[in-house]
């Protein structure tokens, strides 16, 4: 596939979503407006190949025209939620088509392309402005990301959305973290950093791919990785996508570094990275946890728990075309 591809698709449709900011009662949860679902529906139906569907969300009071003190961010934790929703919606009716390689993006109504100092989410006056889970300034995480999808588009969302000011996207043939986690309760102790090859060529983090003769070249990786940040996340956010050659990366060197973005499943990786930092004379990270994503990035709500998302899925249904 030419890098350009991804860029151009045949036709762009465009569907608002508006979630309030408030909920009757804290454990109420989220529900996608059912007008919402129907114009989803009803543009997707439209739509083939690799034509596109932009998701315009907003957000409460979010719009700039709100006086300042009646914009209120919304917890991390709840557009995690939200954006979880969304996807696996499109993620639905990309099934019902049989048309998987339709691209989707959700934009945050007063987030995306905005410098983060004009964004009504985080001024200095909002009521909400979480300090128990904090933002970072330089925020890591790393992947295949191959033939991009909802999976990966929430995870770099989120941490687009936690990042102020230099985002680190480490991209590879295969997940590295995922990679060791069996080995991990043996080779992992406090005194010493864990006992796995730290070096692998590119080939040898490709080999065990399934349908590995569909797997995009790393610099498209890179390239679509870029530029989903680019559209999806704040315009004054550096993102950097360097090609990961060892289970760290820049994690294991780079003391600016203070944050790691992890799922459930890779969070033990982060003591890893912790451990080899320490012995770099390293301060260790603070993480945040993906909850609603698993290790192979699929969407895992509990009402939709056989759609699966994924590369390999993906991989496998170009072979099938």
């Amino acid at each position: 596939m030419a890098a350009n591809e991804r860029s151009s698709p045949r036709r762009v449709a465009r569907v608002h979503c508006l979630m309030g900011l408030a909920r009757t009662t804290a454990d109420q949860e989220d529900l996608l407006p059912a007008r919402f679902k129907t114009e989803v529906a009803g543009e997707m139906s439209g739509l083939s190949g690799r034509d596109k569907l932009e998701v315009v969300l907003s957000l409460g009071s979010s719009s700039s025209s709100q006086p300042a003190d009646t914009r209120r961010r919304l917890e991390t934790k709840r557009l995690e939620r939200i954006l979880c929703l969304i996807y696996v919606e499109i993620e639905r009716q990309k099934a019902l088509l049989d048309q998987l390689l339709i691209d989707a993006e959700v934009l945050i109504d007063g987030f995306s392309q905005r410098d983060r100092a004009d964004s009504a989410f985080f001024t200095p006056s909002s009521s909400t402005l979480e300090t128990e889970d904090g933002l970072f300034n330089t925020l890591a995480l790393g992947g295949t990301f191959d033939h991009l999808h909802s999976g990966h588009k929430i995870l770099l969302t989120m941490a687009a959305w936690l990042t102020t000011h230099r985002l680190i996207v480490g991209i590879t043939g295969q997940s590295l973290v995922s990679s060791i986690l069996p080995f991990l309760p043996n080779i992992y102790n406090k005194e010493r950093a864990p006992l796995f090859p730290l070096r692998l060529t590119h080939d040898e983090l490709l080999k065990n791919k399934k349908h590995a003769s569909q797997l995009e070249p790393i610099e498209v990786r890179q390239e679509a990785v870029r530029g989903f940040v680019e559209r999806v996340g704040p315009s004054d956010l550096r993102t950097e996508t360097p090609r990961l050659q060892d289970v760290y990366g820049p994690t294991a060197t780079d003391p600016t570094i203070d944050g790691l973005l992890v799922s459930q499943e890779t969070l033990p990786g982060a003591k890893a990275i912790d451990a080899i930092r320490s012995q770099n004379g390293l301060k260790s990270l603070r993480t945040y946890v993906i909850d609603l994503i698993s290790n192979q990035l699929t969407l895992v709500p509990l009402d939709q728990q056989n759609l699966k998302i994924s590369s390999t899925q993906i991989r496998a249904w170009l072979d099938s075309h």
